[in-house]
């Protein structure tokens, strides 16, 4: 065994990947693979990957983010050829026999699993609504893993779904339009419904620095570090029912999950990932 291969081996174990985690990954994997660069280490993606399916084993389940906003542009959506625009994972897994995509044209998945089959199969419109993916990792606790990216400041899409939830008042409904061309190559059209930001009223969501201490207190967070980074884990079902009774129960100002307006903010090179 390679020098990588034991240092990926100790990540997972460090990180506490269980048998039959349901696992939500995001990250920064520029970050790591810089540091196994400093090491003279090269880093190999697919058995990054590869490693961490062994280790949920065939009762486990990864979802990989594969987001891409421009079906919300007008522009075609193509199943089997658009790309994701978060992160390398997502588009080494969408070409990867054991990884299947979700069917959602702007807020799509790669999934690996026992859960990939439902996955595929739900038939929302409405990106972030009941019967979406977002919902059904609250629903069923999905462990959310995040690598280099503090979901505070980066990444964390399920906020959204708390906001469409709750009914922010700085969001509304859009419908988007357009063409759709399935796994199968059919085109037809397509409408999805997205729970927009109202531009007038906020720049990007904001999540408090409190809201940590808050999840670890509820045994609903944990954090690690290893390879010079910043690790993360919250657990999707405690976490979102406290983000979802905070934002009910307080007004806008005292809630953990709040509206910035500044439109001069600077974002990262994936700032959509807070689209």
């Amino acid at each position: 065994m390679n020098d990588f291969e034991n240092e990926i081996r100790n990540l997972k174990n460090k990180i506490e990947i269980k048998k039959k985690d349901f696992i939500f990954l995001v990250s920064d994997i520029t970050k790591l693979m810089f540091y196994f660069k400093k090491e003279n280490i090269n880093f190999n993606i697919d058995f990054f990957l590869d490693t961490i399916l062994e280790k949920i084993g065939v009762d486990g389940t990864l979802v990989l983010p594969t987001y891409n906003w421009d079906f919300c542009k007008g522009v075609k959506f193509d199943y089997n050829n658009t790309q994701s625009v978060t992160g390398v994972l997502g588009k080494v897994a969408l070409k990867r026999d054991d990884f299947m995509r979700t069917t959602n044209p702007i807020y799509s998945f790669a999934v690996a699993g026992k859960e990939k089959d439902k996955l595929y199969n739900l038939k929302h419109s409405s990106c972030f609504g009941e019967d979406s993916p977002f919902s059904y990792f609250h629903k069923n606790n999905v462990k959310y893993l995040s690598i280099g990216v503090d979901y505070k400041f980066l990444g964390f899409t399920p906020v959204h779904y708390v906001e469409e939830k709750v009914g922010v008042s700085y969001r509304y409904f859009k419908n988007f339009k357009g063409k759709y061309i399935d796994k199968n190559g059919e085109e037809k059209d397509a409408s999805y419904k997205f729970y927009v930001k109202d531009l007038s009223k906020v720049s990007m969501t904001g999540i408090k620095a409190k809201t940590d201490d808050q999840l670890i207190s509820i045994g609903a967070m944990k954090k690690y570090y290893f390879c010079e980074e910043n690790f993360m884990s919250i657990y999707l079902g405690p976490a979102l029912d406290h983000l979802i009774q905070d934002t009910t129960i307080n007004n806008e100002k005292n809630r953990l999950i709040f509206p910035i307006k500044n439109d001069k903010i600077k974002r990262s090179k994936i700032n959509e990932l807070d689209a």
